[in-house]
């Protein structure tokens, strides 16, 4: 059969779609395990959710470096022992931090399980947080942040944090190098006995899991004495400042950095879904609005992106981009004039399919793995997501309009509330 390489293929959709159900074993001291069981390979994932991130706690840098520290030395291993435990059997591990908890992420091999899972709990329970590898990851965890600080990204990222949320808002607090050095191990251990309790965790595990592994599990986890976690969510409303823009002039920077941002609705609102798909068709993929505009007509821009983070303070629709430092104001017009555009109920059917086909495919690839599937239902806890989100995402989509996108816009995206911040030579502007 000779193919006609000048007739495209024929599409299909996808139709409705479903998230496999994620099975649910207490241990015997009560900590939940989720499970995943899905994969062609014998490997797994398992993610240790605490409650505790970096809206709950004084100082996010300490909770990153008593994260770090775990695994730099316990009772019985120190960092190198615990790094060759580790590396020898083919796993890894990470951290990972959302605003309200705190994970530790551990891949490994099916056959290597049993060698790394007491590794992992043990630099849980019993860290020593020895005094040289605090000073080193101290004064690496400075260096970076002073690297960051000289950024324009980061410096317009964290000054419209402050104008969104407001000045003291945990949101919008932003820690000093001097801050990290000043930081002692005594913070360090008080505020890892506050966070990384038996009782305040949560696990998922995913992969090509075996009875034995849960088991193994069961036997390390579930044998931990429970201790009472004090860690408290904060959750403080949104208070936008009065400020609406904020420069921050960096002499001699070659581009600026613009961040715009309205605050918005949270995710248990019933408008949410579909005020995502709204701010995906302004900038959320290569084909929205202000991509087609800024960067392939006007050429301002190698990349511009709009989103809608469902924070559990509130909802904020942020704009980023960066640009020379001349195209700034005509960057912040366009952005607004692409705004107003979307109000007015002129999608056409080519672009709403291309908006459409681009979000399925997104919701598609959430199933493409037990990790992805995980990470859904890890979402949950994080991001407090309905159980039935997966399908609400489809319903949604599939009624999507112009007519709908356009209400959305005329209601929530005001100009008005818009707090815009930037970062750049203000005498090129």
């Amino acid at each position: 059969m000779t193919l006609n390489r000048k007739l495209a293929p024929q599409l299909t959709d996808f139709g409705m779609l479903t998230i496999p159900e994620c099975r649910k074993l207490i241990l015997d001291n009560g900590i939940k395990l989720n499970i995943i069981d899905q994969g062609e390979f014998d490997v797994n994932r398992l993610t240790t959710s605490w409650n505790g991130g970096a809206n709950d706690v004084n100082s996010f840098s300490t909770l990153m470096l008593a994260t770090e520290l775990m695994r730099e030395g316990t009772e019985r291993h120190n960092g190198a022992e615990i790094a060759e435990i580790l590396d020898f059997n083919g796993a890894w591990l990470k951290s990972n931090f959302h605003s309200h908890h705190s994970s530790l992420v551990l891949h490994s091999i099916n056959n290597k399980f049993d060698a790394v899972l007491p590794t992992l709990v043990e630099t849980i329970a019993s860290p020593i947080f020895p005094q040289q590898e605090f000073e080193i990851n101290k004064e690496k965890l400075a260096k970076r942040k002073e690297l960051n600080a000289t950024k324009v990204a980061y410096l317009s990222n964290q000054s419209n944090q402050k104008l969104i949320f407001g000045e003291n808002h945990p949101c919008s607090i932003d820690e000093t190098a001097n801050d990290i050095r000043n930081i002692t191990i005594k913070d360090v251990a008080e505020l890892h006995k506050t966070v990384y309790t038996p009782n305040g965790c949560e696990l998922f595990l995913a992969g090509r899991i075996t009875p034995h592994i849960e088991d193994t599990i069961n036997n390390y986890w579930g044998q931990l004495p429970l201790v009472a976690n004090s860690i408290k969510h904060q959750i403080i409303p949104i208070k936008p400042s009065n400020e609406q823009l904020h420069i921050t002039n960096v002499p001699n920077s070659l581009q600026s950095a613009i961040t715009m941002s309205i605050p918005s609705i949270p995710r248990s609102h019933p408008d949410y879904i579909d005020l995502r798909y709204t701010i995906m068709a302004l900038g959320g993929y290569f084909g929205s609005r202000l991509m087609t505009n800024i960067r392939e007509d006007k050429g301002y821009t190698y990349g511009i992106s709009a989103m809608l983070l469902g924070h559990w303070e509130g909802g904020v629709i942020t704009i980023s981009t960066q640009c020379d430092n001349s195209y700034t104001k005509a960057v912040i017009e366009e952005v607004k004039k692409e705004i107003e555009l979307m109000k007015l109920d002129n999608f056409s059917n080519d672009e709403l399919t291309r908006l459409k086909r681009y979000a399925m495919t997104q919701i598609a690839g959430m199933l493409d793995s037990p990790f992805s599937i995980m990470d859904y239902y890890e979402n949950m806890r994080h991001a407090l997501t309905p159980a039935d989100y997966f399908k609400q995402m489809q319903i949604s989509l599939a009624n999507l309009s112009s007519t709908r996108i356009a209400s959305l816009a005329q209601k929530y995206l005001n100009i008005d509330k818009m707090r815009i911040s930037i970062a750049g030579d203000k005498n090129q502007m």
